[in-house]
């Protein structure tokens, strides 16, 4: 098991650091031959777009300047350091705007995982042991509809037709939880049960097929004819070993509950780390760019590592060589 976990962490910070090299090389290699640079609309916005002195000394001030692979050691060494640098447009540190921001979108995509899990599991449970009955059928509707329709377009559709008809809209004034805790509910509460909207129907269908095949299974039978309670034999052997590849889909989720948070916090103007990021692509942030994508690389991989430790948690028969 720990040379299983040592393996997969060399493995994990592999991934991330080609995604930091590709997305270095990306931002200054290929970006600019659609956009331009970097620097001149830094200098275009301030109303000094002719200035060629002050582009290129602030270019010498960021070490722009210098030879790419230079700049790329100087910007692992900084941020080895703990040292994000500093946005091109405001100035502000960067790591700075990520305490502030990551826990909003750590947040949101968790809840919203957690939402679909609660959801799904029971849900897929019942509809197994309903099946072909009433109750599968109207389950087997939800998951086909929840994973049909995408939870931002909902989103829209609700901040729509609710600012029509009873002249509501999110609220742009955000609360942290430690400041107002009812107001921060309020905000996040339907964003996040938005984003599990979609994963859960999957799930739905994925746990339900699951446990129809472990309740044909011969210890199944076995526990039941030794007069165990149904509830005993659902829960204690069918459930738990029927989660196991559900867990699988819910590790496979998370990036995309990573990556789908960006959506959800500019449609209901949170302050995370999808906004922050959505916001530096427009101005080619080149700081900001770089580090949210780290850190999204970093919890798509720890989260990954997390599911796949967690299998011999939820099933002692399962090792790792």
């Amino acid at each position: 098991m720990g040379r299983y976990i040592i393996r997969r962490l060399v493995y994990g910070v592999i991934t991330i650091w080609l995604v930091t090299l590709i997305v270095f090389f990306g931002l200054r290699l290929i970006v600019p031959i659609f956009y331009g640079d970097a620097i001149e609309i830094a200098v275009g916005l301030s109303g000094a777009i002719d200035d060629k002195a002050l582009i290129e000394r602030r270019r010498a001030e960021l070490d722009l300047d210098k030879p790419l692979p230079v700049q790329y050691v100087s910007w692992l060494t900084d941020v080895a350091r703990g040292d994000l640098g500093r946005s091109l447009f405001n100035g502000r540190p960067v790591l700075t705007e990520i305490k502030n921001r990551l826990p909003v979108s750590l947040e949101l995509g968790l809840v919203g995982l957690l939402s679909a899990v609660i959801i799904a599991i029971p849900f897929g449970v019942v509809a197994a042991l309903a099946q072909d009955r009433w109750p599968d059928y109207a389950l087997r509707v939800y998951a086909v509809g929840s994973s049909s329709v995408p939870g931002f377009w909902l989103a829209i559709l609700i901040i729509t037709f609710a600012s029509i008809w009873w002249r509501w809209a999110p609220s742009i004034d955000f609360a942290y939880f430690h400041d107002d805790p009812i107001k921060h509910i309020k905000i996040m509460l339907l964003p996040a049960l938005l984003i599990g909207l979609t994963p859960s129907g999957g799930l739905v269908r994925i746990m339900r097929s699951q446990m129809l095949e472990v309740l044909r299974q011969d210890y199944v039978r076995t526990a039941r004819a030794k007069g165990l309670a149904e509830s005993v034999v659902v829960m204690r052997h069918a459930v738990r070993n029927g989660i196991i590849p559900v867990i699988t889909i819910i590790g496979l989720s998370l990036p995309g509950l990573i990556a789908g948070t960006p959506l959800f916090e500019r449609i209901f103007v949170l302050p995370g780390m999808g906004n922050y990021l959505i916001a530096s692509l427009g101005d080619l942030d080149y700081p900001v760019i770089q580090s949210t994508n780290l850190i999204f690389a970093i919890l798509i991989v720890g989260a990954n590592l997390i599911v796949d430790i967690s299998y011999s948690l939820i099933d002692p028969r399962i090792r790792y060589s």
